[in-house]
């Protein structure tokens, strides 16, 4: 491990005796572009969630129930040693009695995340020091370039609202408050609020800059001027530019008798650095995008509704061919994934994926986010199965749908536990909520047949849905924990439904739709499904189904028929109509 010994070496070299790093970048975003890979860099990592602490002879990575066995598989344990990402503030506690210098890279953690450390070591011999420069940086030969995509806008008739008047609103929130700036470093935040976007985060829409917004006036935009010289007419009213690497000498020059507003959970330690060092008073303000970007207006929805048809017509294409059409033996993960994308990129308004496609045939279906490499591909096999996760960014909206499908016949273990995610999966379609739920109080729901007989599932039950943004989006989530992350549901927000079950070194298996969460009255939301492509009967049990699953699955296949068949040919008119007909 050559990245591991350079970076200890540097260690040894510098007096530092623990180096934490998370795998993100300055913006603290969960997709990020190559140049900010670093944990993958050390450890070889590839998971979108991850964190490692390095000591000058030991090393350990950190990584949730959805990456254990990747990380088990891309790791070397002879240098690092894995650990569930629920251990880490743990292993941090270990430290308390010893007299240790710990350095970390202040923009690459937030204020709240910092605070919650320099609370751990108080009163200990722990001395946190902040570094001027990132030693993977250092040490990183050929490390990827900076992105440098072009801007573009992002029309009205997709957004559905005006630059404009999102911008006023935000301003009278800030007046109401009596914030007098307030720093936005969230990029899908930004993207959303100006109607731009970008390329420089694959398969993310977004643009890397920066913005101050006072509570009068226009914008203060930090951004590469080159990047968005094409839309400069546009913008010219809503903001002024500056450069990009400008923004902190911006902020030391603001009055200091100003209050500056920013999210602490979202906003890198770097900044709280600046301000305090410019005298300026910080109000941590929750990111005041978050709730008006996550609830979608008519225009989003309309549109995240027909994204997700053709989505669906796709999907069911595909499914065709995988059940009807495919060569068995002369196929394999990542020719099966390009089949997808190559029926996908015909579609109208489409401009990438949303993410690698999870293609996972077999024992790869039981790592919930594997993603297919060269060395890694399978090939397909008869009485197996595969399970396919995927979804596009097209202008009119975000998808992500996945199927898992029986290549044959399936046996009574991969049916059993299918029947059970797919239970779950109608549980959370189904259900009605009042208003101010938060996802934790509906996540069980989705695990009570696989709770039965003793199974479950490490990740979370659902996530937001950004429309043409992040196909994670927060605050909305269905999931077991409890946290100030855990955004209420509201009325015009996204969510993902997607329970599963893994069988490690055999199969796996998750089924995901798309959901709009829409009022039934004043005090009552319900889920509207927006998601169509067939759910595989090959792997269903319909004796574990009581009357109102099936009823369900029925009154989903029927639509799923109506929407889809008019856009198939003969061939697909007719497998389609078969594998929906009532159970």
């Amino acid at each position: 491990m050559l990245s591991l010994k350079k970076i200890q070496n540097w260690m040894k070299k510098n007096t530092k005796d623990i180096f934490i790093i998370n795998r993100t970048d300055e913006f603290l975003s969960e997709y990020i572009a190559p140049y900010a890979e670093r944990l993958k860099w050390i450890s070889k990592f590839s998971g979108s969630a991850g964190r490692a602490i390095i000591e000058q002879d030991k090393a350990y990575v950190f990584v949730d129930g959805r990456y254990t066995n990747q990380a088990n598989e891309e790791v070397d344990t002879n240098y690092f040693e894995i650990k569930h990402l629920q251990d880490y503030w743990f292993h941090l506690q270990e430290y308390k009695k010893e007299n240790k210098i710990l350095v970390l890279d202040e923009s690459l953690h937030s204020i709240s995340e910092v605070e919650r450390i320099k609370n751990i070591y108080n009163h200990s011999k722990i001395t946190l020091e902040f570094l001027d420069k990132n030693p993977i940086d250092l040490n990183w030969e050929n490390q990827p370039l900076y992105p440098n995509s072009i801007a573009f806008l992002h029309e009205e008739k997709y957004s559905g609202e005006a630059s404009q008047d999102k911008i006023a609103k935000l301003q009278q929130t800030l007046q109401l408050t009596f914030i007098d700036y307030y720093l936005l470093s969230s990029l899908d935040s930004i993207a959303w609020l100006l109607n731009i976007r970008g390329n420089d985060i694959k398969h993310t829409p977004l643009l890397y800059c920066y913005v101050v917004i006072p509570s009068h006036g226009k914008i203060q935009l930090f951004v590469n001027k080159k990047k968005i010289a094409s839309l400069i007419n546009y913008l010219e009213s809503l903001v002024d530019t500056h450069l990009f690497e400008s923004i902190g000498q911006y902020i030391k020059f603001l009055d200091n008798k100003k209050i500056i507003g920013m999210d602490e959970k979202e906003t890198s330690y770097r900044f709280k650095n600046i301000c305090l060092k410019a005298g300026l008073t910080i109000n941590n303000f929750e990111n005041p995008c978050v709730y008006p970007k996550a609830i979608k207006n008519s225009v989003e929805l309309e549109g995240a509704k027909n994204a997700n048809l053709r989505d669906g017509v796709s999907m069911s294409k595909f499914l065709y061919w995988l059940k009807n059409k495919m060569d068995v033996h002369n196929t394999d993960e990542i020719k099966a994934a390009d089949y997808l994308y190559n029926l996908r990129k015909k579609n109208d308004l489409f401009h990438s994926l949303s993410f690698d496609t999870i293609s996972a045939f077999d024992l790869h279906a039981a790592l919930p986010h594997y993603r297919v490499t060269e060395e890694s591909n399978l090939s397909f096999k008869k009485n197996s199965i595969y399970l396919v996760d995927s979804g596009a960014q097209y202008k009119d909206g975000t998808t992500d749908i996945t199927r898992t499908i029986i290549i044959g016949d399936a046996n009574y273990e991969q049916k059993d536990r299918f029947t059970r995610v797919l239970k779950g999966h109608i549980a959370i379609a189904e259900v009605q909520f009042d208003i101010n739920t938060k996802g934790s109080q509906i996540d069980s729901l989705a695990r009570i047949s696989l709770n039965k007989i003793g199974c479950d599932y490490d990740h979370g039950t659902g996530h937001g849905i950004g429309s043409f943004l992040s196909v994670h989006e927060g605050p909305q989530r269905i999931s077991k924990s409890q946290g100030q992350s855990d955004g209420i549901i509201k009325e015009g927000m996204i969510l993902s439904n997607e329970p599963g079950y893994y069988e490690e070194g055999k199969f796996g298996i998750r089924i995901e739709n798309l959901l709009i969460c829409c009022s039934k009255n004043l005090n009552s939301l319900y889920f509207e499904n927006i998601s169509w492509a067939p759910i595989d009967r090959d792997l269903i049990d319909i004796s574990l189904l009581d009357e109102t699953e099936i009823e369900w699955i029925n009154k989903y296949h029927q639509k799923v028929n109506d929407n889809i068949s008019p856009y198939l040919v003969t061939g697909e008119k007719e497998w389609l109509y078969k594998v929906t007909l009532p159970l």
